[in-house]
């Protein structure tokens, strides 16, 4: 019973002091859970932007040339000049730059159809590399195989343009002059190529009035090696380590092609840094915004805590006096002022979870990266309840420093305790 009175007695005096320390660590709380959610959010929609964007790659291409004769078919086809990309870069080169290297060869041809012809782009990839770049949904059949060796993918409009269907096959002139019968194994339903070529004759298309080739043949590198008649590429892209190595690969890149005039190096880095330059700077104001109100609400709710502690250490000296355990003393000190901190701050998060929008658009002057979502995690809980314990901490520190150093007499003697 005397350990009861002296523990929770006297507490009125002080209670004012512990409800406002309360009620600051609740708007403390909100104040930081809501800002640190923003800017949870900001950096999903950052991310989904980088995936979206993919600043770590880089497109090598080919110089566009516009007189490339292609070979006639007797009967059908009159002579014609048809533009396409020349074959001018070297494999061995593009290795040497030490990231991957997603390897094309983008090929225009005219195939008989019926007694007519039509134009098709034919893409010679390397299908799982490409699949980390392009976007293939195949409907029906497979999608091409490393080991593949005379047989094509082609998406709905050009099947459609060729009248054929999955099983079938249809020649292809090489560049010897001799057809090449490919089988169609998979049909796409959707086909969309990074970096596709510009579209610069009548062909099948996926996508109407798009200024690039949005449809075609895809077959592996090998084949499309042996319908050219060479191994250099028209294009490829190098995917960086990271998009922050990217102007080092950039470098390296531009020494192997120093003499090759028409080999082109294009990268997005330096558009992808400043399209998010200020949307950076914002999540910079809300992390200092954070910082500064985690710092200032939790000092002045410690010093709070630490007068209501320093007020009772009279009955702390007493209870140490009579016997009473120093870690039963010191653990129920402890436990009043975690309950309410651990009050304040479970209704400032809740306040947070509950007012916040469901998404918004951050304020950018270049940047458009979607609507922000902010969200509530295990990181903000962990923030949130180490604000609130750092508090207790520091509030009850002192006086747990005075009692260790100072003789239970010299406590019990203090005036005013």
């Amino acid at each position: 019973m005397i350990w009861t009175k002296l523990v929770f007695g006297g507490f009125g005096r002080r209670g004012l002091e512990a409800v406002v320390a309360l009620a600051v660590l609740a708007v403390a709380a909100a104040i930081v859970a809501g800002a640190l959610m923003v800017i949870e959010g900001a950096k999903a929609a950052m991310a989904r932007a980088e995936r979206e964007d993919r600043p770590d790659i880089i497109q090598v291409k080919s110089r566009f040339n516009r007189a490339v004769f292609e070979t006639p078919r007797s009967g059908y086809l009159q002579p014609l000049t048809l533009p396409v990309y020349e074959p001018l870069i070297d494999p061995g080169k593009l290795s040497a730059a030490g990231s991957t290297v997603v390897a094309r060869q983008s090929l225009l041809r005219n195939v008989v159809s019926g007694k007519s012809f039509i134009n098709v782009y034919i893409f010679g990839i390397e299908p799982e590399k490409e699949s980390q770049v392009s976007v293939f949904s195949v409907g029906r059949g497979r999608f091409l195989r490393a080991d593949d060796d005379a047989v094509a993918v082609l998406d709905k409009a050009s099947v459609e343009a060729l009248g054929v269907d999955r099983g079938d096959s249809f020649p292809v002139r090489k560049a010897d002059g001799q057809d090449l019968s490919l089988t169609v194994v998979g049909i796409l339903d959707r086909l969309e190529l990074r970096y596709p070529p510009p579209r610069t004759i009548a062909a099948p298309v996926l996508t109407p009035d798009s200024s690039y080739v949005t449809s075609g043949v895809l077959v592996t590198l090998r084949t499309s090696e042996e319908i050219f008649g060479r191994s250099t590429l028209t294009d490829a892209l190098v995917i960086a380590p990271a998009p922050e190595d990217v102007p080092s690969v950039m470098d390296g890149l531009r020494e192997a092609f120093r003499l090759e005039p028409g080999v082109f190096i294009t990268e997005r880095y330096g558009q992808f840094r400043r399209k998010v330059h200020d949307f950076a700077q914002t999540l910079a104001l809300f992390t200092i915004m954070s910082a500064a109100t985690a710092a200032l609400a939790g000092s002045f709710a410690a010093n709070l805590l630490h007068d209501v502690y320093a007020d009772r250490r009279r009955q702390y000296a007493i209870l140490l006096a009579l016997g009473f355990s120093p870690m039963l003393t010191a653990i129920v000190g402890i436990a009043i002022g975690i309950a309410a901190v651990g009050a304040g701050t479970l209704i400032g998060a809740l306040v947070a979870v509950t007012c916040s929008p469901s998404h918004f658009a951050m304020p950018s002057l270049m940047a458009d990266l979607g609507a922000i979502e902010p969200s509530f995690d295990l990181l903000i809980a962990v923030v949130v309840v180490g604000i609130a314990l750092t508090a207790v901490a520091l509030g009850i520190a002192p006086t747990a420093w005075w009692l260790h150093k100072r003789s239970v007499v010299s406590a019990l003697s203090e005036q005013g305790r």
